[in-house]
């Protein structure tokens, strides 16, 4: 999913124009909350980082260069800095898979939609791994969040989380190290299913 504002509503959102910046945070709202969440496990720490991010981008839109990135990409690098605060000052608690569903916030998944069956297995798949998530550690966490549910370059992964592109794969190899072990330890199959951008399995 690549949704893009237009740069004419950016020109005018930078302007001070109130409909374009209400385009820019509709277009990116949804998607920032789901990833928010994925990242902080909390629904009302993931409402207020995103309205800090939307706060922020918005305040600060002259800085962003189009030529460079796409909207996307620069507020996704805000809202992750954020998550990462955020976590940071505080224990987050545990949440389930099906609590991500009760609060509308579950990764969309378009995969097997016409086999239910094997739409079953991977929900229980997906359920494993989330939950083997809350093991792992914060960093190789959010790496694997971005690699598996924004289905990110390990580049872009590095710029979200301030390190280095090869630092990115170390942090995703040890993310996936770990979660082999966890669900190995748990019984579970060892698979990883985040969102609908990438699956892959854990080696």
């Amino acid at each position: 999913m690549d949704t893009r504002v237009s740069e004419r509503t950016i020109a005018r959102a930078v302007q001070g124009d109130e409909a374009s910046q209400r385009v820019i945070y509709e277009t990116y709202h949804a998607r920032a909350s789901r990833l928010a969440y994925l990242l902080l496990r909390d629904a009302l720490d993931t409402e207020e980082v995103v309205q800090d991010a939307f706060v922020y981008a918005l305040r600060n839109l002259v800085a962003y260069d189009g030529g460079r990135a796409s909207f996307w990409t620069w507020l996704r690098v805000i809202l992750v800095s954020r998550c990462r605060n955020k976590r940071r000052r505080k224990r987050l608690p545990r949440v389930s898979l099906e609590q991500l569903v009760a609060d509308g916030q579950e990764p969309r998944d378009s995969q097997e939609l016409g086999d239910p069956p094997r739409a079953l297995a991977r929900r229980d798949t997906q359920r494993s791994v989330y939950e083997a998530l809350d093991e792992i550690s914060p960093g190789a966490r959010d790496a694997l969040i971005l690699r598996y549910y924004e289905g990110l370059p390990y580049a872009t992964i590095g710029e979200a989380l301030s390190c280095t592109e090869a630092a990115a794969r170390q942090r995703v190899l040890h993310g996936k190290r770990q979660l082999r072990d966890v669900l190995r330890r748990r019984g579970a199959t060892a698979g990883i299913e985040l969102g609908t951008a990438q699956s892959a399995e854990v080696t």
